[in-house]
C-alpha cells in the first residue's frame, strides 16, 4: 500500500512537473498567474550613484553600478509566488540602503523607481504620486 501512495505522488509530481515546465510565455491564463514584471530605475539626483541590483532573470548577479545622472537600468523577470528583488545604492556618504525594487506588495507589473539625492521613489500607481521609500540594512 505505501509503495502505491509513493507511485501516485511521484506520478503527480511528474505531471505538474511537465506542465509547469512548458514555456510559461504559452498561455494567457499562465500568463496570469505568472505575469512579466518590469523594473525601472532612473538617476535624477545631481551626481552618479552606486548600486546593486539582486539578481537578473537569468539568475546571474549584477555586481555594482555607476550611473550618471538622467542614466536608467531596466529589467524584466517572470513573478514566481514571492519573488524579493532587491537594490542597494549609494547615493552618498548619508544616504545609502537597500530598497525592495519589486515584492508582491508593491502590486506593480511595470515598477518604476527615481533615485534623488534624498533617496528612493516608487510610482504608486494607484494614487499617481511618487513615494519615497525608506532606505534599510544600512551598514
Amino acid at each position: 500500500m505505501l509503495v502505491g501512495n509513493h507511485k501516485f505522488i511521484g506520478f503527480t509530481f511528474l505531471i505538474t512537473f511537465r506542465l509547469l515546465s512548458f514555456s510559461i510565455r504559452s498561455s494567457a491564463f499562465l500568463d496570469s498567474i505568472f505575469p512579466t514584471v518590469t523594473v525601472t530605475l532612473i538617476n535624477e539626483a545631481s551626481h552618479s550613484v552606486y548600486l546593486k541590483c539582486g539578481f537578473d532573470e537569468g539568475g546571474e548577479y549584477k555586481g555594482l553600478q555607476k550611473m550618471e545622472p538622467g542614466d536608467s537600468i531596466t529589467w524584466s523577470f517572470v513573478e514566481l509566488i514571492f519573488p524579493l528583488r532587491w537594490c542597494y545604492v549609494h547615493i552618498d556618504e548619508e544616504t545609502y540602503g537597500a530598497f525592495w525594487a519589486f515584492t508582491v506588495f508593491l502590486q506593480c507589473h511595470d515598477c518604476k523607481w527615481i533615485i534623488r539625492d534624498d533617496g528612493a521613489y516608487h510610482f504608486n500607481h494607484f494614487y499617481d504620486v511618487w513615494k519615497k521609500t525608506r532606505l534599510f540594512f544600512q551598514y
